[in-house]
């Protein structure tokens, strides 16, 4: 899956001389955190709702609420943007967009070719595609399982599963606690135990299954 597939297309946006207030309103009433700014099609800057609470005059100031609401709606955002943006592409692979993200620290990229501006991706994107990959929301059964070092132990565990009565929704390999590869397999069962027992019969740790 790539970036194009996930990015909102129509972002909301707003250009350098946008009132600082009229920002915040905007992100406040969409649920944003960040709005790219662009002169045209062309991305110049990107603001974050942490740009607008360091913009915020501080507790202890002496100005009215009158004298602040008017400082807030003269300072443009060009003022506070930050204009060195980190962005990707449209045709990047999803998971080189989360790294991007974790790398980083940041939780949202605004997607951009050749300089213009064709969308954003967020963290929640990212989550969202996740949570699908992993078969989350659907009837289906997790198995932790410890892989043995063969290599052909994840075609056999595959070939286990569908021989207990059941297929595998979605299944995902990472690094385990201790060095060894770990699987985290959804299958198309609301009862585990059968894939259980089979994969155990043949030497394979469940570490944990849910429902239990």
């Amino acid at each position: 899956m790539l970036v194009q597939d996930v990015m909102n297309v129509a972002p909301i946006t707003v250009d350098p001389q946008t009132p600082l207030l009229e920002a915040a309103r905007r992100m406040q009433v969409r649920g944003f955190r960040h709005l790219p700014v662009v002169e045209g099609q062309t991305l110049v800057g990107i603001l974050s709702d942490r740009d607008i609470k360091r913009a915020m005059p501080s507790d202890a100031t002496t100005l009215s609420a009158g004298e602040i609401g008017h400082l807030l709606t003269c300072q443009p955002v060009r003022e506070i943007m930050t204009r060195t943006v980190i962005t990707t592409g449209p045709m990047l692979p999803i998971e080189e967009a989360a790294r991007l993200m974790v790398t980083e620290k940041i939780s949202a990229l605004p997607v951009t070719n050749a300089g213009r501006l064709v969308g954003i991706i967020t963290e929640t994107d990212v989550l969202g595609i996740f949570a699908r990959a992993m078969g989350v929301g659907e009837p289906t059964s997790r198995l932790d399982v410890a892989l043995p070092p063969r290599h052909t132990a994840l075609g056999e565990l595959v070939r286990l599963i569908e021989e207990a009565g059941t297929t595998v929704a979605s299944l995902l390999t990472l690094p385990g606690p201790w060095g060894a590869t770990e699987a985290i397999v959804r299958i198309r069962s609301m009862d585990p135990r059968p894939a259980v027992r089979a994969l155990e019969g043949k030497g394979y740790v469940v570490r944990m299954q849910w429902p239990r």
